[in-house]
């Protein structure tokens, strides 16, 4: 029986009916699987690493789907051809990663085109440089898995591409976005509540610092829980 847990169930809720999907560092394929089967998709399976890819077209072909996923090695997006999928997945790495991938693979986007992207860290970082790339981000999804955190973005690359964002506009609600903060939820004040400990945890053992890098570090830290906070008292 496949387990996708909740994070990988919400990517495959995301991901639009009947599309060409690339499954970028798929592991073992269990997305494309079920994007094969409940969504009826068609997926490129991909992997920059031999080992999971041969696991993956191991698990393909004992479920019989060789036929709607195949598999193929790629660094990021390389190994794709422009026009060849609707809609591209990354997940399951770090954002600085997620950023490189889209960048370097700017070629392979089109306006219109669904993205789906969970980064397991800088998410920050994804978000400034998805408004940078005048991409969207529509939909979006907090939730814990396994006793992490995790978000998961459902973005829309924009009409007009490439299209270079200004600075100050890229920048704009980097730190939550807008979308959880209009349709707030209760993992999402829970994520708050919890960020907001770790906050205070830094900002104190900073203060034991007498270091200029532990006190501007502080500053910054300071102003992220201020945020934290601002945004917390907003979605009640």
């Amino acid at each position: 029986m496949r387990e996708l847990g909740k994070r990988l169930q919400t990517i495959v809720d995301y991901v639009n009916p009947d599309q060409r999907v690339a499954d970028v560092g798929c592991d073992h394929a269990y997305v494309s699987m079920e994007l094969a089967e409940k969504k009826n998709c068609t997926c490129i399976a991909m992997d920059i690493k031999e080992g999971p890819l041969a696991i993956a077209k191991e698990n393909i072909w004992g479920e019989r789907l060789d036929k709607k996923v195949e598999t193929r090695l790629s660094d990021g997006l390389k190994e794709l051809k422009a026009g060849e999928v609707d809609a591209i997945v990354i997940a399951g790495m770090g954002g600085h990663l997620i950023t490189d991938i889209l960048r370097d693979g700017t070629d392979k986007l089109r306006p219109g085109m669904q993205l789906v992207l969970s980064p397991q860290s800088d998410l920050r970082l994804v978000r400034y440089s998805l408004r940078k790339q005048n991409i969207f981000i529509e939909q979006e999804t907090c939730l814990q898995d396994t006793g992490k955190w995790y978000f998961v973005l459902n973005c829309k690359v924009g009409i007009r591409l490439p299209l270079e964002v200004p600075d100050e506009v890229a920048k704009e609600n980097m730190n939550y976005g807008t979308y959880l903060i209009e349709h707030p939820t209760e993992e999402f004040r829970a994520y708050l509540d919890w960020e907001a400990k770790g906050f205070d945890v830094l900002i104190k053992d900073l203060g034991k610092q007498k270091t200029p890098a532990a006190r501007a570090r502080r500053g910054s830290m300071v102003k992220q829980l201020e945020e934290n906070r601002r945004i917390r008292e907003l979605v009640g």
